[in-house]
């Protein structure tokens, strides 16, 4: 580029360039800022973010299960029985719903808040949002106080309204379920039913008190997967032996020379917990690593 397009690029340059983006538009605008990239891990990533939303409910000690389903038509639904997303009205925003201010704007949330949650993953305030923003379709449904709420949105954009409905059910949760749009991952659209699988099962070794309801579209599950082990279209995932369990089913017990090294430290202040695992194994050539954190 010459020297003279620099310098007219310069000259022109005004407060009418300035380009503001409001509420969620920044994601669709620049989706890898928030999701890293928008092939196969970033479409995952969705996943991702909402599975660590329910964990954080079960974390705080106010839920202990998950269901998460995989349709043929790659809309991915995940619920939780925990305390539900909060509904009622916004002291900031009074015209709308703390949900909806939660659905689609960016940095809200209870996780800055340690009354709130204690620990929390995922992206602080952002991750829901940005599911939102880059889903064609993305429907919410919270049960609190005997009443069942539900929305939809479109590309981070309310559709309908928030309805309530009196639910005769018992307890309470929230279900969250979204298609990407194909608008942001072009021809990725087709998640992986194994690496969604092999997700859900790392959070169960990591809190051993949760217990995961996995289904998918049999469709969508081949015979054998990358790693060898098939997916079932419909299981049950629960270790209440943790990474203790996890480490003696992928190594297998027969090649340990001994019993594993565990241990376990709560770190001061209730900010979280360290636990590790350390095994010796006849075969000098088996290496294993397995690391993640809430």
């Amino acid at each position: 580029m010459s020297k003279r397009a620099l310098s007219k690029a310069k000259n022109t340059y005004s407060a009418k360039d300035i380009e503001v983006l409001e509420g969620i538009d920044p994601v669709r605008k620049r989706p890898g800022m928030y999701i890293g990239s928008v092939d196969k891990d970033g479409l995952h990533h969705l996943f991702t973010e909402v599975l660590d939303n329910a964990m954080d409910e079960v974390i705080a000690g106010f839920a202990n299960s998950i269901k998460i389903n995989l349709s043929k038509n790659q809309i991915i639904t995940i619920h939780d029985n925990g305390r539900g997303i909060p509904v009622d009205p916004h002291p900031k925003f009074k015209t709308k719903s703390a949900l909806e201010v939660i659905l689609t704007t960016l940095h809200t949330g209870g996780k800055f808040n340690e009354k709130v949650y204690k620990t929390a993953g995922g992206l602080h305030g952002v991750g829901i949002s940005v599911v939102n923003a880059l889903s064609d379709y993305f429907s919410v449904e919270v049960v609190r106080d005997g009443f069942l709420w539900s929305q939809e949105y479109c590309r981070g954009k309310a559709k309908t309204k928030l309805t309530k409905r009196k639910h005769n059910g018992k307890g309470s949760g929230t279900t969250i379920s979204f298609h990407p749009d194909p608008e942001i991952f072009k021809n990725e659209i087709a998640f992986l039913p194994d690496r969604l699988y092999q997700i859900a099962h790392s959070k169960c070794f990591l809190f051993p008190k949760v217990k995961i309801e996995w289904s998918c579209d049999s469709v969508l599950v081949k015979k054998k997967q990358s790693n060898n082990r098939s997916t079932p279209s419909k299981t049950k995932i629960h270790y209440p032996g943790g990474i203790l369990e996890y480490a003696n089913q992928r190594l297998g017990t027969e090649n340990q020379i001994m019993e594993p090294f565990y241990g376990k430290v709560k770190l001061p202040d209730d900010h979280g917990t360290i636990e590790w695992v350390i095994s010796w194994l006849e075969n000098s050539n088996t290496k294993l690593l397995f690391k993640d954190s809430f």
